[in-house]
Order: C-alpha cells, then sequence, then structure tokens
C-alpha cells in the first residue's frame, strides 16, 4: 500500500511538471523568409541558376525578395516551383498574383509571368505576419548574340584612298590609332568609339611604308624597310636604325610574344631566313629555337601577308599563332606556326596535322571570348573565304560560326586585308580593307553581349 502510495505521488508530480511545461510554451512570432530560390527543372535549367536576395520589412511595409541578376534568355516562368524558407515555420503562407490567391503547400507552382507577386506570412501565433513582393527578369537579349554596327561607312575621302590603300590599327590607352598609307603618304586617325576620328600628322616613316607591316609590343611600335629598323613609342614621332651593315638583312616584323618583338631576318651570305628580337634599337638572332634546322627558318615559312596573334594557351604558357601568308618567293602558303615557351622556345608547323587548310593571305586574327576569330582573307586564285571564321582549339580547326548568332550587317562586304583590334570593353572594330573593287574604309563595332554585360558590371 505504501509502494502504491510513493507511484501515485511520483505521477502526480509529473502531470503538476506537464501542466506547468504546457503552460510556459509561447507560440513563434516569427516570420522571416530565410531563403528563397527555384526547383530546379531539367526542361528549364536557368531556374536553378537563380540567386535571390531578401529585405526585409515589418508589417504592413511590403519587403522584397529580388533575383540578384536577370535569368537566362529564354527562361520560361510561365509554370515555376519556387523552395521557401522560412526562419522557423509558420501557420501559413500565401502567394498572391494578379489572378490567383494561392496557400502555399510546399509543393505550389505558380505563373511568374503574371507580376507582381506577393507572399504573405503568418507567425505561428497567427497574430503576425510579413509581407515580400517577389521580383525577377529574364535577359530579353540572348547572351551569346554578337550585336554589330556600322559606326561610319566613310572614315576618308575616296579620292585618298586608291585601290589598294593599307591600313593598321592599333589599340591603346583608350584610343584606336589607324595608320594608313596611299601609297604617297602614311596619316594616322585616332578615335575612342569608332564613330568620331581626329587626323594626326606622321613623322619618319618611310614613303611608301606598308602599315599593314607595323607591330606593337608593350609600348612601342616597330616597322621595318630597307634594312632599317623604325620604332615609336607615341604613334606620331619615329626613329630610325640602320642596319645596313650587319651580317643579315630586316626582312619583316613578326608578332609580339613573350613581352619581345620578333622579326623575321635573312642572312646575307647564304640567303637562309633566321628569327631575330628587337632588344633596344639592336636585333639579336634568335639560335636557340626548337623546331629550326640549324636555326634556320623552313622555306614555306611566310614573310608577308600572314597574320600573327600571341595569346595565352589553355596551358597557362605564353603562345603565337602565324597563319597563312607569302614565301619569300611570293608563294601563298596554308601554314599555321605556333610559337610556345617550354623551358626554352619552339617553333611547330600545325599544317603538317591539318593539312586541308587552304592556302591563304590578307586575314586577320583575334582572340576573344575563349576562342580565336579569323576576319576575311583570299586564298592563292584570290577567291574569297568566308568573312568568319572561329577556333576551339587554338587554331588547329576553323568552322564558320552559326550566323543565327554572329553575322556581320549586311552593309558588310567580303574583303581582305582588314585590321581588327578588341577595347577594354569587349568591343571589337573591324576597319577598312581591300577586295578587286577598291579599298574601304568603313568601320564596324561588335561584341558578345554576355562579354558587354560583364564589362559595364566592371565599370
Amino acid at each position: 500500500m505504501q509502494r502504491f502510495l510513493y507511484i501515485f505521488a511520483a505521477v502526480a508530480l509529473l502531470l503538476v511538471a506537464c501542466d506547468k511545461e504546457k503552460e510556459e510554451i509561447n507560440l513563434s512570432t516569427e516570420t522571416r523568409v530565410d531563403k528563397f530560390t527555384f526547383y530546379a527543372d531539367t526542361a528549364n535549367p536557368g531556374l536553378a541558376e537563380a540567386v535571390f536576395k531578401i529585405e526585409h520589412k515589418s508589417w504592413p511595409d511590403t519587403g522584397r525578395i529580388y533575383c540578384v541578376d536577370s535569368l537566362r534568355f529564354g527562361t520560361c516562368l510561365d509554370s515555376v516551383r519556387p523552395a521557401v524558407t522560412y526562419k522557423i515555420t509558420p501557420s501559413s503562407a500565401i502567394f498572391k498574383t494578379p489572378d490567383t490567391t494561392l496557400v502555399s503547400t510546399g509543393a505550389d507552382t505558380l505563373n511568374f509571368n503574371r507580376r507582381p507577386i506577393y507572399l504573405y506570412v503568418q507567425a505561428a501565433d497567427t497574430l503576425y505576419k510579413r509581407c515580400y513582393r517577389i521580383d525577377l527578369a529574364v535577359h530579353q537579349a540572348d547572351p551569346n548574340l554578337y550585336v554589330w554596327k556600322e559606326m561610319t561607312n566613310q572614315l576618308f575621302a575616296p579620292q585618298s584612298a586608291p585601290q589598294y590603300c593599307q591600313m593598321k590599327a592599333v589599340y591603346d590607352n583608350g584610343l584606336i590609332s589607324l595608320f594608313v598609307n596611299n601609297g604617297f603618304a602614311t596619316s594616322l586617325y585616332q578615335s575612342a568609339d569608332g564613330a568620331s576620328w581626329k587626323p594626326e600628322n606622321v613623322n619618319g616613316l618611310p614613303v611608301p611604308c606598308q602599315v599593314r607591316n607595323i607591330l606593337s609590343c608593350g609600348d612601342t611600335l616597330y616597322y621595318i624597310a630597307n634594312n632599317k629598323l623604325y620604332t615609336s613609342t607615341n604613334m606620331v614621332q619615329w626613329s630610325e636604325t640602320d642596319f645596313s651593315d650587319r651580317a643579315f638583312g630586316l626582312v619583316n616584323m613578326l608578332v609580339a610574344f613573350d613581352g619581345k618583338a620578333w622579326c623575321i631576318l635573312q642572312d646575307r651570305d647564304s640567303e637562309a631566313l633566321l628569327l631575330g628580337v628587337v632588344i633596344g634599337h639592336d636585333i639579336r638572332v634568335m639560335e636557340d629555337v626548337a623546331g629550326l634546322h640549324d636555326h634556320v627558318l623552313p622555306k614555306n615559312f611566310p614573310v608577308s601577308d600572314f597574320a600573327a596573334l600571341s595569346f595565352e594557351s589553355s596551358s597557362e604558357r605564353p603562345r603565337a599563332m602565324v597563319v597563312g601568308g607569302r614565301t619569300i618567293d611570293g608563294t601563298a602558303v596554308n601554314t599555321r606556326w605556333n610559337m610556345e615557351y617550354e623551358n626554352g622556345y619552339r617553333l611547330v608547323d600545325f599544317s603538317i596535322e591539318q593539312p586541308s587548310f587552304n592556302t591563304l593571305t590578307g586575314t586577320s586574327i583575334i582572340q576573344y571570348n575563349d576562342h580565336l576569330i579569323m576576319f576575311g582573307g583570299v586564298d592563292n586564285d584570290l577567291e574569297w573565304r568566308s568573312d568568319m571564321l572561329y577556333s576551339d582549339d587554338e587554331g588547329m580547326n576553323w568552322y564558320v560560326p552559326d550566323t543565327a548568332q554572329n553575322m556581320l550587317p549586311k552593309s558588310y562586304a567580303s574583303r581582305q586585308n582588314q585590321t581588327v583590334v578588341v577595347d577594354e570593353k569587349q568591343n571589337i572594330y573591324v576597319i577598312g580593307g581591300q577586295s578587286l573593287a577598291g579599298s574601304y574604309s568603313d568601320v564596324y563595332r561588335g561584341y558578345l553581349n554576355e562579354l558587354k554585360w560583364a564589362a559595364l558590371k566592371n565599370e
């Protein structure tokens, strides 16, 4: 009997404690949203990329749940499943659109094209509440689209542009500097936007001057003619150094690579072609380049009308590429030479691996958006190549881009010897060029939407 009384007393104490605990329980007044996303949808992958920020405001003011960036172009919003996480589970949450009121179950599907959309949250105590407006947008322009515009259809008067006028553009310090030679004199035009151009006088370059062969390396421009090296640090004033008394003759500038201005030389005795680099106002023959036989360039190495580009390879090593052109005897070639540095300089002919590449002269190549773009050029029969070619493997293979995403304007005529530069805002400028009909002095600007948007964000 006494044992039973002890058990009864213990149960009574437990019940009293439980009643007291019940009395101390308070329902939550928390109404804040902790996280807002969309459930992944394989048919609509842009949804999963959405990143939202949340601005809380106390009732009756309206807070915001907004997308940090517009959703991917083409993202469909007519059947979207929002995923909402709350600080503490509320008693209810309601989505309200202009034509729908939906009590949230956690598996809701909404048409986010019908905006504005509000989310009302009621706390567990049913007394406190909060409201959010959900803001988001979809890119109305395709990020993979190239946008082209003709900036000017005639930079200078026709009488100053005979049939085979040459041009070379250099971009530096926010300005496009365009050298133009009409066979009688060299002129300089400068522009910040490709539309408005200011003429400048040039002093010290020879007449005539093959301005297309001007090479920019660091803060210096280089040009070779008549065994003389011409240099300039301000575009306008040029100085010359005579190499007539050296054991080699100067043929042409080649490429800016690994911080050095490379050039093509010719031995005066053997007439063999050599590689050289400019050091100050001197030139040194490069004898330690792998791929050369007795430091002599192959006979099929181009000396003119080639396209040259230096860039960083996918393995993050400096690389330069020399495409097409004409040999010392004037033969058009289909070669693609790569210069690279890995425990020493090396020269490799990629055209051995891809011999189907046609002969090509008068083209221009840039690196843009992690691939190479080639503009214009002709083959040995002066037949036009495509106005534009892409390479995604650093020049091994080339293909015509999808014209639905990248196509020059209808006013653009097929040509060779156009000059192309890219500015720091990711604008591509295609300037001038030549065809059998004569020379062009028009200017076209283009950009990839995705890169342009990124550049504008960083301003």
